[in-house]
């Protein structure tokens, strides 16, 4: 069976052969090896070794190349999981803070994907550590998550990520009396020099992020803030507040 990831980026900027090695668990040099074969595709076709990887790339790997069978596939897990709403293709999680999305290749167990392969399907793409993952939160953050239970719905609601078709609001509550009432932050972030997963605003390059801000309440010295992103950066809200 052909295997299918799809890109989702932790790190923005990233080789594809940097990706795959850590993903496979191969040398730079095999990836590049099948890179060059073709045995490896990018959305259907061949790259370099120094591809820089875009949000949602489909990656496609032959079922001949030897590494596949030691990755680890992602083990059912029982466990308490709210499903806000569930049908024959997607499946609706209120996410708790404190849990991952999903296993990457440190932590295996524990996640919302354990949890749910344990009490019903998701669709193949995303293998081996993202099966019917079309977005995320972060581990601290709780709220609802879909995730496809098709291949079909995994594309669809994909596509309507990359459109910008899907609305997201969050709910905050931070320190001080925030003011204005309302108001759009623009700036643009980029990953940082020392931690490479920890984005850091930078004005001069990087992706530009923008979240419209709004007051909810005050509570003594705290606000409760509403927060839409425009765009969809990584750690977008928290660094905006």
């Amino acid at each position: 069976m052909i295997k299918k990831l799809l890109y989702e980026p932790d790190v923005e900027q990233e080789r594809i052969d940097k990706y795959l090695r850590e993903c496979l668990k191969i040398s730079r040099e095999r990836v590049k090896g099948f890179l060059k074969d073709g045995a490896i595709l990018v959305n259907g076709r061949t790259v370099e070794p120094s591809y820089i990887l875009q949000s949602n790339d489909e990656i496609t790997i032959e079922e001949n190349i030897p590494c596949l069978s030691s990755v680890a596939l992602v083990k059912p897990e029982p466990g308490r999981i709210e499903i806000i709403y569930e049908d024959t293709d997607v499946v609706v999680v209120n996410k708790p803070p404190g849990v991952l999305t999903h296993p990457t290749d440190k932590v295996l167990t524990g996640t919302l994907v354990n949890l749910l392969l344990y009490r019903t399907t998701l669709s193949s793409i995303g293998q081996p550590y993202r099966p019917g993952v079309v977005h995320r939160l972060d581990k601290d953050t709780s709220g609802v998550i879909v995730f496809a239970r098709t291949d079909y719905a995994h594309n669809f609601i994909v596509r309507q990520f990359q459109n910008r078709q899907v609305e997201k609001e969050y709910i905050a509550l931070v320190q001080g009396r925030f003011k204005p009432l309302k108001t759009q932050v623009e700036f643009s972030i980029t990953p940082g020099k020392e931690n490479h997963t920890r984005m850091e605003v930078h004005y001069l390059r990087g992706k530009k992020a923008v979240t419209v801000l709004e007051v909810v309440k005050y509570i003594d010295n705290l606000t409760v803030v509403k927060a839409k992103p425009v765009t969809g950066r990584t750690h977008q809200i928290r660094i905006t507040l």
